[in-house]
């Protein structure tokens, strides 16, 4: 059995999705069946956790490196303390929230 699913767009739109099933040697239907099925079949919540993480590496590396060379000699272990004990309440709190308290 076969079912059909229908949206409407705007003619950008439609153009593109037409030149992508033309570039692809496919009729718009097969081109679109096939694109949601790859989209439903590979999330890319991955990827964008990967670049998520790609960012905060980098953001960290950076901050790091401006705190090691800031005139103020003790800011960046008055960071990592305050961090420190941002965590470790963060961690108490998730724990007691496991714990149902």
């Amino acid at each position: 059995m076969r079912f059909t699913l229908q949206c409407y767009v705007d003619e950008d739109l439609h153009a593109l999705v037409k030149a992508a099933a033309e570039a692809a040697h496919m009729s718009v239907s097969q081109w679109l069946k096939l694109t949601v099925i790859e989209a439903l079949e590979q999330p890319q919540d991955e990827a964008f956790r990967d670049q998520v993480l790609a960012d905060l590496l980098f953001t960290k590396i950076a901050l790091d490196g401006w705190l090691r060379t800031h005139k103020d000699k003790e800011l960046r272990d008055r960071v990592v303390v305050a961090y420190q004990r941002r965590i470790r309440e963060y961690r108490e709190r998730k724990a007691a929230t496991r714990a149902g308290r």
